[in-house]
């Protein structure tokens, strides 16, 4: 099996079993889901795909 990349286009995280869903896609973080419209910089597994 493998591994799905997150939807989130900066983001170099694969998803897993944890993936949140919105509009059909699979994110590795809710920060990338929201497509850091929080003010994130980053999704917490180490890259800086928010900036």
């Amino acid at each position: 099996m493998s591994q799905q990349q997150c939807a989130c286009p900066k983001c170099e995280c694969s998803v897993d079993s944890d993936a949140i869903e919105k509009d059909g896609e699979l994110f590795c973080s809710n920060a990338c889901a929201v497509k850091h419209t929080d003010g994130s910089t980053g999704c917490g597994h180490g890259c800086e795909c928010g900036v």
